[in-house]
């Protein structure tokens, strides 16, 4: 039975100078870690990227991937 990957509650991120981007999705979070995350990557980079691959595997909650990809767009400066 697959698990459902979309987040309770999307993550509000800042694009560019004014705009916004929700991440729904587990998917659409992993995306942006891998392709469009700013250069610099700190701890939580790492921990969101490796909570995003588990909870994909089923290996881990969708939630707590949510929460440990929002302490890493806070990290990044992301977090609109």
């Amino acid at each position: 039975m697959p698990i459902d990957q979309t987040f309770h509650e999307p993550v509000l991120l800042k694009t560019g100078k004014t705009g916004i981007a929700e991440i729904r999705t587990l998917a659409q979070a992993r995306d942006l870690l891998r392709e469009g995350w700013p250069e610099t990557h700190g701890k939580w980079y790492y921990a969101a990227d490796r909570a995003c691959a588990d909870a994909a595997d089923g290996k881990a909650s969708v939630h707590i991937a949510r929460r440990i990809f929002v302490y890493a767009a806070e990290e990044a400066r992301l977090r609109a």
